[in-house]
């Protein structure tokens, strides 16, 4: 990993982080349903520059356009509404960590329904990392959680959150086996645009019309789409170019240490003992299934992986 590819995935892991941190922001104010149509159309739009600068994007989408449907369906539009539902009510550290649960999610629906193999790391990994989702949710399971919540609602909006990370694992696992001849710009172009068209009739319909939207939840839709979004994604797939998919993969567990950071510092918020403890056991999890290794991560690509790619 170069100093330049270092200094793109610390970036993409600010940005992606500060992702919850404006949910968190924003959601309050235009609501979960809004808040989630205004990111994909902002996104979508940023978008739509690249493919009119590049007919081969053009093509890519035209040729491949029910596919990329699907993934912006499952990677955008249902992820988006899910965690803006969660960031109601879940701190930004915690929906981080849930985040980071995707590639694990990712290995599970590779191997049920594409029959990918699973090694015994991997499938470790994924055991340990439903173990810390528990422990996570553990207050709302056992008892202790907000005076007046039931089990359903205490567990409501992690639920949600982790039916976002189903979608996005669901989208990978369709890119990977569907569109590999389709450019990364033009996957992430054709379906953000074409998730942006599947929200913009719910964004008409959900607005808070007649409500005074305050200038920072503004500022937090404009910049979760179009930055951690639209360049974030583009920014991820120069880093999948540079390093590889699965180095790439690994920010996933970067992203909660900055949200929490973030978390704390901008929001006042505050995580207790078994959210810490959770959020421990789901990075485990996680850097077990993507079956990384920190010495190879950090060594430079040699001229034959760098011709490869």
């Amino acid at each position: 990993m170069t100093n330049r590819d270092l200094i793109i995935f610390v970036t993409l892991s600010f940005m992606w982080s500060l992702s919850f941190v404006f949910y968190r922001i924003g959601v309050p104010e235009f609501g979960s349903l809004a808040f989630a149509s205004l990111r994909v159309i902002f996104a979508g739009l940023v978008m739509l520059v690249f493919v009119l600068l590049n007919k081969k994007n053009r093509v890519g989408i035209k040729e491949h356009w029910k596919m990329l449907a699907l993934v912006g369906l499952f990677s955008a539009a249902l992820p988006f509404v899910l965690f803006s539902f969660s960031a109601q009510s879940v701190n930004a550290g915690v929906l981080a960590v849930l985040n980071a649960s995707v590639p694990m999610m990712s290995g599970f629906i590779a191997r049920v329904f594409f029959k990918d193999r699973l090694s015994k790391k991997q499938a470790l990994g994924l055991v340990i990392g439903v173990i810390g989702v528990i422990i996570l949710m553990s207050e709302s399971l056992f008892g202790g959680g907000e005076p007046g919540k039931g089990l359903i609602e205490g567990l409501l909006p992690m639920g949600y959150a982790l039916l976002a990370c189903v979608g996005y694992a669901l989208g990978a696992n369709i890119t990977k086996n569907y569109l590999y001849e389709v450019s990364p710009v033009a996957i992430t172009a054709g379906s953000l645009i074409i998730g942006s068209l599947i929200m913009l009739p719910v964004v008409f319909t959900e607005f808070p019309y007649g409500k005074a939207i305050s200038i920072k939840a503004w500022v937090s839709v404009i910049c979760i789409g179009v930055f951690s979004t639209a360049i974030a994604l583009i920014f991820m797939n120069q880093l999948i170019k540079n390093i590889g998919p699965t180095r790439a993969t690994s920010i996933t567990l970067v992203i909660p240490i900055f949200a929490i950071i973030l978390g704390y510092l901008l929001l006042g918020e505050a995580l207790n003992i078994q959210a810490i403890i959770g959020s421990i056991v789901i990075l485990i999890g996680t850097y077990l299934s993507l079956e990384l290794s920190i010495k190879k991560m950090l060594k430079p690509k040699d001229k034959t992986q760098m011709n490869s790619i």
